[in-house]
């Protein structure tokens, strides 16, 4: 590997600007190290990112937490970051039977309690004795998937009414390609000692019985923010709109990183492009925090890794609509509603609608009276490439929330995209990533992290992400 400017040295290198590289930073700078950040885009953050409509900031990605994450709320605490929890409920609206119902207490969907009257207007009386024989039937060898876990221990009532529409929203997959262990971890060793998965479910919903989600006040990109001041001030860089073209392991024990700076392609929604002379930085250390894809181009040019197909996340789309409109001043359901899949002509065709200006108290003391935030959410696997126009945003906007908007009442719209995304964490995915990283352990000073590796979501990528700087040290 060569380089036309002198080499340049580091403590560690984090190649990836992400979560999860910002968290390995920010760890690393915790405890002395100068750390630099190797971010192709303009900013750091990746799914954490901010936008602004009508003059209102907010989060045009990942916008709040699971509060079971203790990690998670451990580094916002130590940050000194104010938090704030959702207003209202989450519903679901299932087109099967033209109703919404709120969300039950449990996990991901699966109830903790079959007596809750949302339950018995989610499932009908037969679902909820279907799903009863879960509490007397033995438990053999249960499944990997979360899917299949649902269905054959609580019926498919329990999986298309309740269980696909809200963990099949939250990762952008179906169920059926989720690894269990992975997006509810525990849950199938409690359902081995209770000989119940509604056991096991109600006990992980008691371990954390208030809000289930929170966020950082004013946003979830206040803890990027945060994280990058922090990192600089522990004398940390964050090279923003440079990329990492090449890594190679030196005899002496040595990293070299190969460093380009990076400009806008042509197309916004293309990545960076390399450009200009190269730079060299030596490290001891190399934290790769890239995307699956990136990753794995960068490893296997110069280390010997296992690499495969690695599953793609859905396209999704937003529509983010402000409105005036004194309808939505009572949030007719809660923070927001999540929609089972199309079934019929004339469905609606997002996927969830998210009253964020109700949901989240800061926004409301910042926008006028009446005026309101949405973001309508488009792209489930297996469908075409979405694109939503702010009319069907209305349209599905009605149904789903039961409200009668006019395109009249749009002060602003904005269409957000993230494509490739929130991949699903699948039982074979997982086997591969365990595979990779006990090969990656012939490398000292290497460490792989992000959500491809960790798994979506901050609960995952945050303690991931701190643990494997920890583990180089």
């Amino acid at each position: 590997m060569t380089s036309t400017r002198a080499m340049k040295t580091a403590d560690l290198v984090v190649i990836g600007g992400g979560l999860a590289g910002m968290c390995a930073a920010y760890e690393a700078t915790q405890r002395g190290l100068r750390a630099v950040v190797v971010e192709t885009r303009g900013r750091p953050g990746g799914l954490i990112a901010s936008a602004r409509l009508g003059g209102v900031p907010f989060d045009i990605g990942a916008e709040s937490w699971a509060t079971r994450a203790k990690p998670v709320t451990a580094l916002v605490e130590e940050l000194g970051l104010e938090t704030t929890i959702p207003t209202g409920r989450s519903w679901v609206w299932n087109q099967d039977i033209a109703r919404a119902y709120p969300i039950p207490n449990g996990v991901l969907g699966l109830p903790a309690d079959l007596e809750a009257p949302e339950v018995q207007a989610a499932i009908g009386t037969e679902g909820v004795e279907r799903a009863r024989q879960d509490l007397t039937e033995p438990v053999g060898q249960l499944p990997a998937d979360f899917g299949t876990l649902v269905e054959e221990r609580l019926g498919k009532a329990v999986l298309d009414h309740l269980v696909r529409p809200v963990a099949g929203g939250i990762h952008t997959a179906d169920p059926k390609l989720l690894d269990a262990d992975t997006i509810a971890p525990g849950l199938r060793e409690l359902t081995y000692q209770h000989g119940s998965l509604l056991r096991a479910a109600n006990e992980i919903a008691s371990r954390n019985p208030g809000p289930k989600v929170a966020q950082t006040e004013g946003g979830m990109f206040r803890l990027i923010e945060t994280l990058e001041e922090r990192i600089v001030a522990n004398g940390g860089t964050v090279l923003v709109r440079h990329a990492a073209t090449g890594l190679k392991p030196e005899a002496d024990g040595s990293w070299q990183v190969q460093i380009h700076p990076t400009q806008r392609p042509a197309d916004p929604a293309a990545d960076p492009q390399p450009c200009g002379d190269p730079q060299t930085w030596v490290t001891e250390r190399v934290v790769v925090a890239l995307p699956g894809p990136a990753a794995q181009k960068l490893l296997s040019e110069h280390l010997d890794l296992p690499t495969w197909e690695l599953p793609l996340g859905a396209p999704i789309a937003h529509q983010v609509l402000m409105v005036d409109s004194d309808q939505l001043n009572s949030g007719p359901r809660g923070s927001g509603v999540l929609v089972t899949a199309p079934a019929h002509a004339g469905h609606v065709r997002a996927k969830a609608v998210s009253h964020l200006s109700y949901k989240w108290g800061w926004m409301r003391q910042v926008l006028p009276v009446n005026r309101h935030l949405l973001r309508v959410s488009y792209g489930r696997s297996g469908e075409p490439y979405p694109h939503p126009t702010v009319a069907d945003a209305i349209a599905d906007v009605n149904t789903a929330l039961g409200v009668s908007l006019s395109p009249q009442d749009v002060v602003a719209s904005m269409l957000v995209r993230w494509d490739g995304q929130l991949a699903p964490p699948t039982p074979q995915h997982r086997s591969q990533v365990a595979q990779l990283l006990a090969a990656a352990q012939k490398y000292p000073g290497l460490a792989i992290t992000g959500a491809w590796v960790a798994g979506s979501g901050f609960a995952s990528v945050v303690p991931h992400a701190r643990g494997a700087v920890k583990e180089l040290l």
